[in-house]
């Protein structure tokens, strides 16, 4: 009898540690839509102080440098933004996927990377400053990304300590680093500029204040794991595939956009780069909000498509709705943007006026492939995103060299319509055809 009742005890302890077992599991289950909607709320908030923040500092500093000192700023962000490619900062996404799996080898994961990043930071300033000797801008404004060259090195490490962050699921942190940033540099250039400094003073406040920020990352996030930073270079293929085919990705991803600024920097003046440059930072805020949406809509999306197929018909028509809707307000905005331009940035702005009358249009082709963009994504369809975008971006250079010499400066801007026009075309046709092949849509 004794026994029997130890047996008896044993199963029923072995019964309670099992339920207890599946409940924490169930729990877990069940949090992770809120965890989910907790983070992207992080990341959308944050990102929207990011762009405020911005808008004010891009006012104030568009106005006090004007047109030709403002274009030779721009100039030099996005030369030395170009070799952010070197970083292949899509090693970021590997390793965080990678980590997350398991955070115990988080550590071993970032000490495994840490040293390739180290030496590809390294390389992408020497290779940015080597290249600058080549080009036909001014002395000074070599010496500008000489000195501004040192920014790659914030860029490839604020992003590896991000995943971090996102590994553990602390985006709050990415956040707030990301907004304490913008508060620095916006509010010290508007102090130096209403001092009388100029644009030394501008790079130096980006590279302190982003110095500053990336100290304080590093110190947080050793909170929640911590790891060698001058590790050895260790090769792991694992993980470098995958992130050379990420990092392509955002290379195409300036081909298709910012490289417009860089043509004109070598095709025409720093004001005229000044005066696209902001006509284009304009615009470009229509595609965050895009971005800001397709980041909070992106899980739904891959847990519809994972759940049952999704009719086609609600697609397009949705797809086109957007458009409509897009294309009326950027109709309807297109009457006032010039006057609004040279009341809020000055006289010497009027041509970004004219310029974005017809760049805001480009908007409705942005937004009307963001269902089947997004969509695509969510059933592992990416590889053709990527080659419509790469040849977009080849077409988007040709067409900004032959449009710029047959209509000026204007014509870069009909280049981008006629690339996102064509772009969205081919990806909502592809797209829609590969994934009703696959059972996707119905």
């Amino acid at each position: 009898m004794p026994k029997t009742r130890i047996k008896f005890s044993g199963i029923h302890s072995s019964l309670i540690a099992r339920s207890s077992f599946l409940k924490n599991i169930s729990d877990e289950i069940k949090s992770i839509p809120f965890r989910g909607i907790k983070n992207v709320s992080y990341l959308s908030v944050g990102n929207f102080a990011v762009q405020i923040i911005n808008i004010v500092g891009f006012i104030y500093i568009a106005r006090m440098l004007e047109a030709q000192n403002y274009g030779i700023y721009v100039t030099v962000g996005t030369f030395v933004g170009m070799f952010e490619f070197v970083l292949l900062e899509g090693l970021n996404k590997s390793v965080m996927r990678e980590g997350s799996k398991d955070l115990t080898k988080m550590q071993a994961q970032l000490e495994n990377n840490i040293g390739i990043r180290n030496a590809l930071i390294l390389a992408a300033i020497i290779i940015c400053m080597i290249s600058c000797l080549f080009v036909p801008y001014e002395l000074q404004t070599k010496l500008y990304i000489i000195l501004f060259s040192f920014q790659l090195g914030y860029t490839g490490l604020i992003g590896f300590l991000g995943t971090i962050f996102q590994a553990t699921e602390n985006m709050k942190y990415i956040s707030i680093f990301g907004i304490f940033n913008r508060i620095l540099f916006v509010g010290l250039s508007i102090l130096f500029l209403y001092l009388g400094f100029g644009l030394m003073a501008l790079f130096l406040i980006s590279l302190f204040s982003n110095l500053f920020t990336l100290l304080l990352n590093f110190r947080i996030s050793r909170k929640f794991i911590k790891f060698n930073l001058l590790a050895k270079i260790h090769v792991d293929m694992k993980i470098l595939k995958p992130g050379i085919i990420f990092s392509l990705m955002n290379f195409v991803g300036f081909l298709t956009t910012r490289v417009d600024v860089l043509m004109i920097s070598f095709l025409g003046t720093p004001t005229d780069v000044g005066v696209y440059g902001l006509a284009y930072r304009i615009a470009e805020q229509g595609v965050v909000l895009r971005n800001l949406i397709v980041t909070a809509f992106f899980p739904i999306f891959i847990k519809r498509f994972s759940a049952a197929k999704v009719q086609a018909s609600r697609l397009i028509r949705l797809s086109v709705l957007i458009f409509i809707g897009i294309f009326l307000a950027t109709f309807l905005a297109s009457f006032i943007v010039k006057g609004l331009v040279v009341r809020v940035f000055g006289l010497q702005y009027e041509p970004s006026g004219r310029i974005l009358e017809v760049l805001l249009f480009f908007l409705a082709f942005a937004w009307a492939d963001m269902l089947f963009a997004t969509a695509a994504q969510a059933t592992h369809n990416e590889k053709y995103l990527l080659i419509i975008a790469a040849i977009m971006a080849v077409a988007n250079v040709v067409l900004n060299y032959v449009f710029f010499l047959q209509f000026g400066l204007i014509g870069i801007a009909y280049s981008t319509l006629v690339v996102t026009f064509v772009g969205t075309m081919s990806e909502i046709l592809v797209s829609y055809r590969v994934m009703k092949s696959q059972g996707h849509l119905v």
